[in-house]
């Protein structure tokens, strides 16, 4: 239990930051672009907590899988593990948002392979934690 609370705040702590980079930098010039998609920025502002469950609930969700299926094989293991969950969560994330929003392709494609980075840096990081919390 307690390395899952560890792993799962680490994973909380993680997504949070990677989550700022692809966001606010790696993607900023495509979001501009397309200005008219999203909603006004005082009703981001608004619903901005909302992002912070979101992040809990991937972190618990990570962290709690991420238990179950690593065996102690390191750094490659734990990436292999990331790599999994983002093909599984990103994937649909980033083309479904594709196929319902009208973005352009390249964008739903960067949600998916940035965030199947971000996946799989969580997990080489939650194995080498892992592995020092034995």
């Amino acid at each position: 239990m307690r390395k899952t609370i560890v792993l799962g705040a680490v994973a909380l702590v993680l997504t949070a930051a990677i989550e700022t980079l692809i966001n606010q930098v790696l993607l900023k010039q495509v979001y501009l672009r397309i200005s008219t998609v999203w909603r006004p920025s005082p009703d981001l502002a608004a619903l901005g907590p909302i992002f912070l469950l979101i992040y809990l609930v991937f972190a618990g969700a990570f962290a709690f899988l991420f238990q179950r299926a690593y065996k102690g094989g390191g750094l490659f293991e734990g990436a292999l593990i990331g790599l999994v969950v983002g093909l599984v969560a990103k994937f649909w994330y980033g083309y479904t948002n594709f196929i319902v929003l009208p973005i352009p392709h390249a964008l739903g494609f960067l949600w998916f392979f940035y965030g199947t980075l971000e996946c799989i840096v969580i997990g080489a990081l939650s194995a080498v934690i892992t592995d020092k919390l034995e």
